[in-house]
């Protein structure tokens, strides 16, 4: 009797690890289901996410080679002002200042930036759009490179003249405001925008030049940013975000 009771008790002792055991398997299994529904939903919503940055830049490249466009008219129309003589020194150095005038392109990254900092970067189970994005990342950051050495040379043939004040830099508006009358009168009166001989007259009239030159090829920068950026918005949009 005593040898048939110890069979029962481990009978049952069994039976009772096995309903732990199948207990704590169901209670894993509804966990990981719950974590992957989690993170079903977060890569959804970083997709979405990442479709409004793009889309936002997009729209800023377009602002961005509309304000270039415009300058780059200026900048013409200022080699033809130049050289129409007589001109007045004053409203030809206050339209440089307008021409050369450097808008920042700030894009939006934030979402991807979020998800490669945080190493949430394997929510993302769509190995494809993963790997467009990180390329995209690259070469987004190159262009940015790109524009940056193009607005340093450009602010540096900006101010690449021995005297400001021979060159006339009060002459321009917000500067001559701060400026007292007493004190412009002391500086230099050259009037080199009306001698084509002058060397200031003929390094101004080559920086427009190169300026125009410069400001076509920040154009080129952005339009081959938004034309590489085509490929992973169509591949967002898949996601059925909009």
């Amino acid at each position: 009797m005593s040898e048939n009771k110890t069979g029962k008790y481990f009978k049952y002792a069994i039976g009772e690890i096995l309903l732990v055991v199948i207990g704590i398997l169901i209670a894993l299994q509804i966990n990981n289901w719950n974590e992957n529904r989690k993170n079903k939903i977060a890569e959804a919503d970083y997709y979405c996410r990442i479709l409004d940055d793009f889309e936002f830049n997009e729209k800023l490249i377009d602002e961005t080679s509309e304000l270039i466009t415009n300058r780059i008219k200026l900048c013409k129309e200022l080699i033809m002002d130049l050289n129409n003589i007589p001109n007045k020194r004053s409203k030809i150095l206050n339209d440089f200042v307008v021409a050369v005038r450097q808008d920042v392109f700030v894009p939006s990254s934030i979402t991807f930036d979020d998800l490669t900092s945080s190493g949430q970067l394997k929510l993302l189970t769509d190995i494809k759009l993963k790997n467009r994005l990180i390329k995209h990342s690259t070469y987004l950051n190159n262009t940015l490179n790109l524009l940056q050495e193009n607005r340093n040379e450009l602010i540096k043939r900006m101010m690449d003249y021995e005297s400001t004040s021979e060159f006339g830099y009060q002459d321009i508006d917000y500067l001559n405001r701060e400026l007292d009358k007493e004190l412009i009168a002391l500086l230099p009166k050259n009037n080199w925008t009306n001698d084509p001989d002058s060397p200031m007259f003929l390094k101004f009239q080559d920086n427009l030049v190169f300026f125009t030159a410069m400001l076509i090829r920040q154009k080129q920068h952005l339009s081959n940013l938004k034309k590489e950026m085509q490929e992973p918005i169509e591949l967002l949009k898949d996601k059925k975000c909009k």
